[in-house]
């Protein structure tokens, strides 16, 4: 029995550069692992054959989900793939912008590959986690990268101007749902009449209340361009953002198709994101500090 953590990501910035014929939204973010809210995945080899999912959290279908996907997938590229059970226990919130489907995904493609008596490489991998889903490539990196297209293009970044930030993860519970989100945007842009891609990550002039660390982190800043049309639907988020802002943050914005608010404090501001911690956890939301 092997035993895998699963961390998740947050996306410091997401602009929507573009949509393609079949539908998917090209994207242009920076993608963060965080060691904390996480999943574990209890792995067992079987003598027989595909995936055997066990899994308590409401939602998941057993027999669909980003788990099976991940495991067919490697099987239409090794033949003889070796029977897996699997006990998922879940800790990353869904429906919260954290990936934690994808990252499930990639931790058992990183797991039967490395069992392979001929492992794929590390290209080779990602090509089958594309397949899985747009952020699961990501999750075989596990490390600080900007992401574009339909997240097949990544790019390792490591901004030294973020390194040392407090951080604050707020996870209410409130699910988004990622579709309705981009399904709203769409709706939103057509009524403007604007054309994608006029925001995207080169320009740096967005100066939006709250998403940008001017003057500090020019390569980009937080603006989430669904953010307005999530925060529409679920006006909750809105004012996690404003405490956060109240309480000192110097850049918040949601991560990913939401739920979750992140929020940036100055590198000396121990004290002063641990009492915004303190005061946002709750019943109905988890909180986390981390330091990047």
């Amino acid at each position: 029995m092997s035993v895998v953590v699963a961390g998740c990501k947050i996306n410091l910035g997401l602009r929507i550069t573009g949509v393609r014929d079949d539908g998917y939204h090209e994207l242009d973010s920076l993608f963060w692992p965080l060691s904390r809210p996480c999943d574990r995945l209890h792995i067992r080899e079987t003598d027989g054959n595909g995936l055997v999912l066990h899994c308590e959290a409401p939602g998941i279908d057993p027999q669909n989900n980003t788990l099976s996907k991940a495991y067919a997938a490697l099987a239409q590229r090794v033949p003889q793939l070796p029977g897996v059970d699997v006990t998922l226990r879940k800790g990353i919130p869904s429906g919260a912008g954290l990936g934690g489907g994808s990252s499930d995904a990639a931790a058992l493609l990183r797991w039967l590959n490395e069992r392979l008596a001929t492992p794929l490489s590390e290209e080779a991998l990602a090509e089958v986690a594309l397949r899985v889903g747009a952020d699961t490539p990501f999750f075989l990196k596990n490390t600080p990268c900007r992401v574009r297209g339909i997240g097949e293009i990544i790019e390792p970044c490591m901004p030294q101007e973020l390194l040392g930030r407090q951080l604050v993860l707020v996870c209410p519970e409130i699910h988004a749902s990622t579709p309705q989100a981009y399904a709203d945007y769409d709706a939103a842009m057509a009524g403007a009449k604007t054309a994608f891609g006029q925001n995207s990550l080169t320009n740096l002039n967005s100066k939006a209340n709250g998403t940008s660390l001017s003057g500090v982190w020019t390569a980009m800043d937080l603006h989430n361009d669904l953010e307005a049309v999530v925060f529409s639907r679920h006006p909750q988020l809105a004012e996690i953002k404003a405490n956060l802002l109240r309480l000192g943050a110097e850049a918040v914005a949601m991560s990913g198709s939401g739920s979750s608010i992140v929020a940036l404090f100055a590198r000396e501001a121990h004290l002063e994101s641990q009492a915004a911690a303190a005061m946002l956890q709750g019943e109905n939301r988890r909180v986390y500090a981390h330091v990047l």
